[in-house]
């Protein structure tokens, strides 16, 4: 079936649920102001250039809002592949959006508004929102514990609000991109250079008891990157970015990692960037 073209399209990709969760509260924001939407998992709609080809011919009349969580101060690959996908738009516009947990939310925002407007959509309004992190389910007390939570949600509407308003004017002005620029100089030039290749290597491997698994197809299904075959049973390829929801989602406990080897290393950067405040809407 078609894509059906939209005044105001969400694309996300949500491994954990958090970035769901704020695509959701635009998604009924954005409904209460009568204007039409849709909503678009990236993790789970596979055929990527078939939703490339269904937005080109609507690519001027469209509002994109495009969401990620932040793994290691970026967004994730399937967002930007999207993103550097898109067609040349002459008047498109977007609310690039993120979710992070506690530790740092880099420089996803910045990088997506470039891209973004690279591609003719010209950047309204973005949002960056604390979320528990998405591998710390196990820890007692979580960084982002219960966010997030009706503040977070407020502020997530009050941007919709305001970009609608701009939309509203006939004549909306971007947002400064500048303003994206938030990190300290001496924290960004490390956010740069990180990758997800480069925290894969500081973060616990996965193993798969064979015992246990039973082969149901479940983690092949929650991975939002298609980075897992059975043969026979899982294995995991370089695309994996590492968001563990295998190790999560297993209802055999056949996938494993200890992630609480790194639970103190997330807090210890996390006090280190004392990043504030920790949601924050750009307009």
């Amino acid at each position: 079936m078609a894509l059906k073209i939209r005044k105001a399209l969400i694309i996300y990709c949500s491994p954990a649920g958090s970035t769901e969760h704020v695509a959701r509260v635009i998604k009924r924001r954005i409904e209460t102001l009568k204007t039409p939407v849709t909503m678009l998992d990236l993790g789970k709609e596979r055929d990527l250039p078939f939703i490339i080809n269904q937005l080109s011919d609507a690519r001027d009349n469209l509002c994109l809002y495009v969401g990620s969580p932040v793994y290691a101060s970026h967004a994730v690959p399937p967002v930007m592949e999207f993103i550097s996908l898109l067609p040349a738009a002459a008047s498109g516009y977007s609310v690039p959006f993120v979710t992070w947990g506690g530790v740092s939310s880099g420089i996803a925002l910045s990088a997506m508004a470039k891209s973004l407007e690279a591609k003719g959509h010209t950047v309204l309004g973005a949002a960056k929102v604390l979320a528990k992190h998405s591998l710390m389910w196990a820890a007692e007390a979580p960084l982002g514990e219960n966010h997030p939570d009706a503040g977070d949600d407020r502020l997530v509407e009050e941007l919709v609000e305001k970009v609608h308003a701009k939309l509203e004017s006939g004549s909306p002005v971007g947002l400064p991109l500048s303003s994206l620029h938030y990190q300290p100089a001496e924290f960004r030039a490390g956010m740069e250079k990180m990758s997800l290749e480069a925290a894969r290597a500081k973060l616990p491997s996965k193993e798969v008891n064979e015992g246990r698994c039973n082969r149901c197809g479940l983690c092949l299904e929650q991975c939002p990157v298609e980075a897992i075959s059975l043969s026979p049973y899982p294995r995991f390829s370089p695309s994996c970015i590492c968001c563990f929801n295998c190790v999560r989602l297993c209802p055999e406990g056949a996938i494993t990692a200890d992630l609480s080897t790194v639970f103190d290393r997330f807090r210890n950067r996390s006090r280190e960037f004392n990043e504030q405040p920790s949601t924050e809407i750009f307009v």
